[in-house]
């Protein structure tokens, strides 16, 4: 791997792969902007995957870095450089493990954990509901992820699993018991179909490729954008001298987990102003508040009331941008889709996220990061990676964090073409065309992958590793390969802990871009659910 160049690696898939994709309709500014962004960092990689994790991540944040420098550019004259650091873009991979108080994770402060544990209504953590999303071999052979959202309940229910308090290792054997008892094919349809659970079957990339459904999708680019007449819409006039790329843009944020949060929370590090709608009767992933709600004012609104709906409109209808992460078609039978939007913003950008795709047979679909991995057959991949004939997760929440990544980019190339013309976009980004795109790319070569886990001499994983397990190793194989970089503290962020009724301030990961003369930062805090019921209004422009 001696001449092996990450940072000119990175640049070449910016290139090729992302700005001369004419399918994608970059304008010519952004594409001059994304040939200039410098990279920085190790020159070689550290991730122990078979796949160009950093090296992608470092391209898609450099086409966000380039299409805001490129806004700003417009917005207020000016010309800056822009630099993309592919170390820093690695650890935004795992920004949720990241927070920290006083130098010590967040986990650890009881405040926090008395703030946040309001959204975990099923105790997620507890072994016996944690290892109902993991990977297990059914009796025809094949391995099957079995997944419990929010809730074991219906997976365990699924299985004939008993709610018991045993450790992680006694959930892992009632597990493998449970599903080696079913085909893989009926507990496929009968997790998705009759308990509406996320679950697939682990493929191999030749099996993924030869799916029904890959062969619609593959033919997709990495993200869908429609472009719909509509009246153009002016950047906001600000009088302010920072030069934030999306001053006075307004946000609404619908979305849980990872993916759909990291576009929001990039576009308000770029200055716009995000309100979070989100719900305290419904559960949400504790552990990733503290990172992905980072600059957004989240209010609780419920919208299956028409309480809800109502305030749900009324601040749609002010806004620039809406981004939907939850199931497909969950909002449309709440009455809220691409043309009753419109209705009520006609130049509204309305992005949606999900797992499958937006066309073909398994679109309707949920699914989570793991499943997107293990149906693309990534997991085979990392497991053959790593000398073994099974299926192994891949070692971070990668196309979550990627597929975040491509839609703030998008959005933001929305913006620009809805200032300057009459129309509007909606924009359809999924963890799985993010996969594709991000096999296509092409694995290391064996001397390479070599020195990757040479690099890496300590780490190990099994198909038993769920996402929590594996969480705890990469950090451990991040500090063995990279000694002291979690701890840079150049790469954090710090904001008061209030919102979290901390006493102190919170240390956030920062994005991986950086401008000479645009200031990135958040207008607001990371705080706990509903912590900005008080104030759901927008912030007047200035």
């Amino acid at each position: 791997m001696s001449d092996y160049n990450v940072q000119k690696e990175s640049q070449r898939i910016l290139l090729e792969h992302i700005i001369n994709d004419e399918r994608l309709g970059w304008s010519p500014e952004v594409k001059k902007a994304c040939q200039a962004v410098k990279f920085v960092g190790d020159s070689k990689p550290f991730i122990p995957t078979p796949l160009k994790i950093t090296e992608s991540v470092s391209a898609l944040s450099a086409l966000v870095g380039g299409a805001a420098a490129a806004v700003a550019e417009e917005r207020y004259g000016i010309k800056q450089d822009v630099t993309v650091n592919t170390d820093k873009a690695t650890l935004f991979l795992v920004g949720i493990l990241l927070p920290t108080v006083d130098g010590k994770s967040i986990v650890q402060s009881k405040s926090f954990l008395a703030a946040a544990s309001e959204s975990d209504k099923f105790k997620m953590a507890k072994p016996i509901h944690m290892q109902a999303s993991n990977i297990y071999q059914c009796k025809d052979g094949k391995w099957y992820h079995t997944h419990q959202s929010f809730n074991a309940g219906p997976t365990m229910k699924m299985l004939g699993v008993q709610e018991s308090d045993v450790t992680t290792e006694e959930a892992q054997k009632i597990y493998i018991e449970k599903v080696k008892q079913w085909d893989s094919a009926t507990l496929d349809t009968t997790a998705n179909d009759q308990y509406m659970q996320a679950g697939c079957i682990c493929n191999t990339v030749e099996e993924f490729f030869a799916h029904p459904h890959t062969k619609i999708i593959e033919k997709e680019p990495v993200a869908s954008i429609t472009a719909l007449k509509a009246p153009k819409k002016s950047w906001p006039k600000v009088t302010s001298t920072d030069y934030r790329p999306l001053a006075g843009i307004r946000v609404v944020d619908l979305t849980r987990a990872v993916a759909g949060p990291t576009v929001t929370k990039l576009l308000a590090v770029l200055g716009a102003d995000v309100i979070k709608i989100g719900s305290t009767t419904i559960p949400d992933v504790y552990m990733c508040l503290p990172d992905i709600n980072t600059g957004k004012r989240d209010v609780d609104i419920n919208l299956k009331t028409p309480e809800g709906k109502a305030a749900f409109m009324k601040i749609v209808k002010d806004a620039d941008v809406l981004v939907d992460g939850y199931r497909p078609h969950a909002l449309a039978k709440l009455g809220f889709d691409s043309v009753s939007l419109r209705e009520i913003n006609p130049s509204l950008i309305f992005s949606r996220e999900n797992c499958y795709g937006h066309i073909g047979p398994l679109a309707y679909r949920s699914g989570w990061q793991q499943i997107a991995d293990c149906f693309a057959g990534l997991s085979w991949m990392q497991g053959e990676f790593l000398g073994l004939n099974e299926p192994v997760i891949p070692l971070l929440p990668n196309a979550d964090y990627q597929t975040g990544v491509l839609g703030a980019a998008f959005i933001i190339q929305a913006l620009q073409k809805r200032a300057n013309a009459d129309v509007t976009f909606d924009v359809d980004i999924s963890l799985l065309q993010y996969n594709i795109w991000y096999q296509r790319l092409g694995t290391y070569d064996p001397e390479q992958s070599k020195s990757l886990l040479s690099r890496n001499p300590s780490f190990k994983a099994r198909h038993y590793d769920e996402m929590g397990s594996m969480f705890r190793k990469m950090v451990d194989a991040i500090k063995e390969s990279r000694p002291g970089l979690l701890e840079n503290p150049e790469f954090y962020s710090k904001m008061s802990g209030k919102e979290w009724n901390i006493d102190g301030d919170l240390s956030i990961l920062a994005p991986p871009f950086d401008f000479t003369r645009s200031e990135i930062s958040y207008l607001c805090p990371s705080g706990r659910r509903g912590w900005s019921n008080n104030n759901p209004e927008w912030i007047p422009v200035n």
